[in-house]
C-alpha cells in the first residue's frame, strides 16, 4: 500500500469514517468509507493512482457542527461543491454550494474547515501529486514547463467555469471499475488540467489590460462587505459605486477581477447560501424564505436556487431525509 492510499485511509479513520465492507473489492485503486452513525450519514469514495493523482467523492451529512482538520501533503487540487455550508479557517473563507475551490499545498499546512450540521456535503475533487506534474506531464509535453500552481490559484466561483464544473459532475456520477475506470479518470484529470491552463491564460491577458490600485482594492472590499450585510435588500450598482468611489463601468470590471464573478452573481450567491441555512434549520415556508433573502416572487427564488445548487428548494429541504 503506497503512501497516498495510506494517507487517505488514515485521514478517514481519524475523521470518524469506517471502511465500507459492501463496496466492491475488484479494483485495488478504489475504496469507500461510511460516516459513523453517531456522527452523521453518508459516504466518502476514493480512486487513487498511487503518487500520481487522487479523486474523491463526498456524499455525507454531519449531525453536529464539525471541525475537520487534515494534513496537506504537497499537491494541487480542484474541488467542486454541489452542496455545502461552512467555513474554511486560516485563511477564512465561506463554503457555498455550486462553487469551485482550488488548493495549492506545499505539505507544511493543516487544512481546517467547519461544516455545519444537517447540511448535506456533496462534492468531488481531483488532486494531483508532484510526480504527476513534475515528471509525467513534462514527458507528455516534451519537456515544456507548466506553471500549474499559478494556474490553480486563478480558479474561483462555479458559474464562471461551466466546462470544468460539467467535467467534475461527470466524475462524481461515474461508477466504473478496473481498466475502464483507469482510462476514464486519467483522461478526466488531463482534461481538467487543460481547462485550468486555458483559464489561466485568459486571466493573464485580462489583467494586462486592467490596473487596480491598493486603494481601489480597499474600496472594493468595502462594497463587498456592504453586500454581505445587506443582501436581503435592494442593492443597486449606483449605491455600490458610491461606496467603492468608482464609476459603474469600472466597478463591474474591478468586481469581476477581484471576486471572479459579477456583482449580480455575487449577490445571488449570498442570498442562496443564506436560504440554504433557512431551508434546513427552520420550518419557514419556501415563500417566507424567498422574502427573507430578498425575493418578492417565490418562482424567481426557486429558479435561482435551482441554477445555483441543482435542486429545487423543496428538494433541497428533503435531501437530509433521502440520505438517511
Amino acid at each position: 500500500m503506497g503512501i497516498t492510499k495510506e494517507l487517505y485511509m488514515k485521514m478517514l479513520e481519524n475523521g470518524g469514517f469506517k471502511r465500507d465492507e459492501d463496496f466492491p473489492l475488484s479494483d485495488p485503486n478504489q475504496f469507500q468509507y461510511k460516516l459513523n452513525h453517531d456522527m452523521g450519514t453518508g459516504i466518502f469514495r476514493c480512486y487513487i493512482a498511487e503518487n500520481m493523482f487522487a479523486i474523491d467523492i463526498q456524499e455525507f451529512c454531519f449531525f453536529r457542527d464539525t471541525l475537520v482538520r487534515l494534513p496537506e501533503p504537497a499537491f494541487l487540487s480542484i474541488r467542486y461543491y454541489r452542496s455545502v455550508s461552512g467555513e474554511e479557517l486560516h485563511p477564512y473563507d465561506q463554503l457555498s454550494p455550486n462553487t469551485l475551490r482550488a488548493y495549492v499545498s506545499g505539505g507544511d499546512k493543516i487544512y481546517q474547515a467547519l461544516f455545519h450540521k444537517n447540511i448535506p456535503v456533496s462534492s468531488v475533487s481531483i488532486s494531483i501529486m508532484p510526480p504527476f506534474y513534475e515528471h509525467y506531464l513534462k514527458e507528455k509535453l516534451d519537456g515544456d514547463v507548466l506553471e500549474l500552481s499559478r494556474a490553480f490559484r486563478t480558479i474561483s466561483g462555479g458559474t464562471d467555469h461551466p466546462q470544468l464544473v460539467l467535467l467534475l459532475r461527470q466524475v462524481q456520477s461515474y461508477h466504473g471499475f478496473g481498466p475502464p475506470a483507469k482510462l476514464f479518470y486519467e483522461g478526466k484529470v488531463l482534461e481538467a488540467l487543460a481547462l485550468i491552463l486555458d483559464e489561466a491564460v485568459r486571466n493573464s491577458r485580462a489583467k494586462r489590460s486592467f490596473y487596480m490600485s491598493a486603494e481601489d482594492e480597499e474600496n472594493l472590499a468595502a462594497a463587498i462587505r456592504y453586500i454581505d450585510h445587506h443582501f436581503a435588500f435592494g442593492i443597486t450598482l449606483e449605491q455600490l459605486s458610491k461606496i467603492a468611489f468608482m464609476g459603474t463601468t469600472k466597478l463591474k470590471i474591478a468586481f469581476k477581477e477581484y471576486t471572479g464573478c459579477s456583482v449580480s452573481e455575487y449577490l445571488i450567491r449570498k442570498r442562496i447560501d443564506h436560504a440554504q441555512h433557512l431551508l434546513i434549520a427552520t420550518h419557514l415556508r419556501i415563500a417566507e424564505i424567498a422574502k427573507a433573502v430578498g425575493y418578492e416572487r417565490s418562482d424567481s427564488f426557486s429558479s435561482q436556487f435551482f441554477r445555483i445548487t441543482g435542486f429545487r428548494p423543496s428538494e433541497y429541504r428533503n435531501l437530509l431525509k433521502e440520505m438517511d
